[in-house]
């Protein structure tokens, strides 16, 4: 099963050359804030719709504090844990965030009053609503993504008919190798060793190279030039996404 899951990650490499012009900047890279600049926004917005006095303002404010806390300390114990969560872990988990939720509620609703409570429950209402409708989340198909990019690269390089045909083919390809990728790493229940990850990053270069081949085939010489700047300033903008993380 191992080397079915190796085996898959090598097909990995023309998944970027696509991706580096298409993806949407995260909600990280659009707006680069600390969580306290992101505690305060959200002070600022609940202030404003459900007009807090000075006194809830400062008890909100606490609360936000402590759930950025416990939000850094769980990013902490992710990041130094090398196994996956167990079921009875997950579920565990589950339960905790259950209770911290409940907790929550009852701190607010002890700040707020009857009016400002009922609308502060609406609100949250309306958000998950959102979130369950796609908020935050792609539900499209691959074939609607491949669509999306399709038109992007259209509109951006001013494909011909013939080159729209031809970049569709590479932009299915790409969505078949991803799917079997995906498929791979769920039926894979091991880590990859450092070995096999730096036989995928070699693989991976190979494939960014013979990706990019197929597009300068496919482009005119404007076009091919207009591409190349455009991965390379998603590519920065990336770079700078990471940096800004580790900070």
């Amino acid at each position: 099963m191992k080397k079915l899951f190796i085996a898959a990650l090598l097909f990995v490499g023309i998944v970027s050359f696509a991706q580096d012009i298409n993806q949407k900047p995260t909600r990280d890279q659009r707006e680069k804030l600390t969580p306290e600049q992101r505690s305060e926004k959200h002070l600022q917005k609940l202030t404003s719709d459900l007009n807090l006095d000075k006194k809830q303002q400062e008890q909100v404010k606490q609360l936000l504090a402590e759930r950025n806390a416990k939000a850094e300390k769980f990013r902490e114990v992710r990041k130094d844990s090398k196994t996956k969560p167990t079921d009875v872990e997950r579920e565990a988990f589950k339960k905790q965030m259950k209770a911290d939720k409940e907790a929550n509620d009852t701190k607010m609703k002890a700040i707020l009053n009857t009016d400002q409570y009922t609308k502060w429950t609406a609100l949250k209402k309306e958000h998950k609503d959102h979130r369950g409708k796609g908020g935050h989340k792609d539900h499209k198909t691959p074939q609607e993504r491949d669509q999306e990019h399709l038109q992007k690269l259209t509109t951006d390089l001013n494909l011909n008919s013939d080159q729209q045909k031809q970049v569709s083919e590479l932009l299915s390809d790409r969505s078949t190798k991803m799917a079997m990728l995906k498929k791979s790493r769920r039926d894979s229940g091991v880590q990859p060793t450092e070995a096999d990850k730096k036989a995928m990053k070699k693989q991976m270069e190979e494939d960014h190279k013979a990706a990019d081949a197929k597009m300068k085939s496919i482009l005119n010489a404007d076009q091919y030039k207009k591409w190349t700047a455009i991965k390379k300033e998603h590519k920065d903008k990336m770079k700078q996404h990471k940096k800004d993380k580790k900070q």
